[in-house]
């Protein structure tokens, strides 16, 4: 059973000089030149290229090889009378715009931790995306499209932050890269579809139908980037992979996109429209409203809106865990009751899938920090069941796995096999089921991998949930993201910044390399496909190697919970 615990590592050096320079409005530097594009211009001296879109022509803002076109519209303003409504075509622009701002994003209560945090206004007209491509020849050049959907659970987060470093993967991928603004929380997971009024059929997953809506832009506007509007893989981690998961059960989402990659994201449970619908009858009573009243929900103030679903997240009691008990609904309408309970959708049939975890995501759930000492099993088993994101497990159903993980990691401390039942019964017992119904499908391939490169946080010893992110993005300084003790000093201090560069390098090519052929594997890393027999899963560290049927002692205790 492979379990090493010494992948150490950090994360250092420069800043974004595009996002500097769109907070300076300046558009010093940019380079200029001459495209071959049948569609395209350069405008006046040291813009970018111009680009008709079927919405209109935007011009974009070189940034060396790479080009961004950034708050490009995909949706009508969804504000007042269109608050909880699908989404409707933008109206046609006339002229040139120029695309060098981030579009809004949705309301959300603001996050403690500026590098998660995207610094542009918010607004309910949040309906946008950027597109960032390393094409020199937008007429002649169909590369790839990787679609990142962002996390935050289904309640914040944007396509910007300074770990979602779009441009730099663009660059060191010769991707394009397309970063999607959705609405979020009650604006797009309000259920009111039986509140006797047809036009909010869709209300409870309108978030998720933005996103469709922002696929059906990219079917139609991506080739004029360079890229190939056949070839489009989704990427997105923690909630935003639950939203791929989610999209994969959509029948209105099927043909926009061809392969997928849910990175801590294999959340499986979607809300059902009877929760959804008390939900909803919780909100009225908040604001004050009648009960069904949904002209005077349109027209609640944002604050009151986000209060309410502040509480949720807050609400113990749920048959969730609080963070996601805002998203998705399995409608029967958007979404079907069915999807992933007991088998893969066969809407995502065809789907070359990769799925994956980091080692120990659990280790920044718990309401104590995870190294603080542990009492005795029965505070050991309550913090086990807190630290469960996704799932709900009886005192009795910790404790039989916490015998299983002591018989196999007899050296473990009381902290660590929290750490490790807590993340395995919910992350990655997931991404197993997941993986194996995927598998079942028999049309397309899996591929599983574990992320073990550890930081500074959390006392140095943990591969926290997120921890891919800054390496798929190519991202070496971002301040502080985690517990607020993962410092750029503290992470030259332990490890050179070398091994890092390593593991980022061999992460971007496998993305990369999925997104142009469907399979991970490259010159450096072979990358086999996941199977139930050999179960195989690359694990991303100081050494990266495949392992066959990681931790595999402990899997039928995991899966049997």
């Amino acid at each position: 059973m492979d379990d090493s615990r010494d992948e150490s590592g950090g994360i250092c050096a420069g800043p974004q000089l595009l996002r500097r320079r769109l907070l300076k409005g300046t558009l010093a530097g940019a380079a200029s030149g001459v495209l071959t594009a049948a569609n395209s211009s350069y405008g006046a001296e040291g813009a970018g290229p111009i680009v008709a879109t079927a919405g209109g022509r935007v011009r974009g803002l070189k940034q060396g090889p790479v080009t961004s076109f950034l708050g490009l519209e995909y949706g009508a303003p969804t504000g007042g009378t269109r608050r909880f409504l699908p989404a409707q075509p933008p109206p046609p622009r006339s002229g040139v715009r120029d695309a060098f701002s981030l579009g809004p994003q949705c309301p959300q209560t603001p996050l403690d931790f500026p590098a998660w945090v995207d610094p542009s206004p918010a607004g309910e007209n949040c309906l946008a995306l950027n597109v960032f491509t390393p094409a020199q020849d937008f007429y002649r050049e169909r590369l790839p499209v990787m679609v990142w959907i962002h996390g935050g659970a289904y309640v914040f987060g944007s396509a910007y932050s300074k770990l979602y470093d779009c441009a730099s993967l663009a660059r060191s991928g010769n991707v394009v890269v397309v970063g999607i603004n959705h609405r979020l929380n009650l604006f797009g997971y309000t259920q009111l579809a039986d509140r006797g009024d047809e036009r909010f059929w869709a209300s409870g997953n309108t978030g998720q139908l933005d996103l469709v809506a922002a696929l059906q832009w990219i079917r139609t506007n991506i080739a004029e980037f360079g890229g190939n509007p056949r070839n489009v893989t989704l990427f997105g981690e923690s909630g935003g992979g639950g939203k791929i998961t989610a999209l994969m059960a959509m029948p209105s989402a099927r043909g926009l996109f061809n392969k997928a990659i849910i990175q801590s994201g294999s959340i499986l449970r979607l809300r059902t429209r009877d929760e959804a619908s008390a939900q909803t009858d919780r909100l009225f009573h908040a604001l004050g409203l009648k009960n069904g009243d949904i002209e005077k929900l349109q027209a609640a103030p944002v604050d009151k809106l986000l209060a309410f679903a502040q509480q949720a997240l807050n609400d113990q009691s749920a048959p969730v865990h609080p963070i996601l008990s805002i998203g998705p609904v399995a409608d029967g309408t958007v979404i079907p009751i069915d999807a992933w309970q007991t088998k893969a959708p066969d809407t995502a049939r065809d789907i070359p899938t990769i799925i994956g975890t980091t080692r120990h995501e659990s280790v920044g759930f718990f309401s104590t920090p995870a190294h603080s000492p542990v009492k005795d099993d029965a505070d050991l088993i309550e913090r086990i069941q807190q630290g469960v994101v996704l799932g709900r497990f009886s005192g009795a159903q910790v404790d039989a796995v916490l015998h299983a993980y002591r018989k196999a990691l007899p050296a473990y401390s009381s902290q660590e096999l929290m750490v490790r039942v807590a993340t395995d019964l919910g992350f990655w017992r997931n991404a197993l089921r997941q993986a194996d119904m995927v598998h079942a499908l028999g049309s397309s391939s899996v591929y599983m991998y574990e992320c073990a490169w550890t930081l500074p946080c959390h006392q140095g010893v943990w591969a926290p949930h997120g921890v891919d992110i800054p390496l798929i993005f190519n991202v070496e300084s971002y301040g502080v993201a985690w517990d607020g003790n993962d410092s750029d000093a503290q992470r030259r201090a332990a490890d050179p910044r070398a091994r890092w560069k390593g593991v980022s390098r061999q992460m971007i090519a496998a993305w990369t390399q999925f997104a142009r052929t469907g399979d991970p594997s490259t010159r450096q890393l072979k990358w086999p496909a996941f199977d139930a027999a050999e179960r195989s899963t690359m694990v991303f560290g100081r050494k990266s190697s495949v392992i066959l049927d990681p931790r595999g002692g402990v899997r039928g205790a995991i899966e049997s919970a």
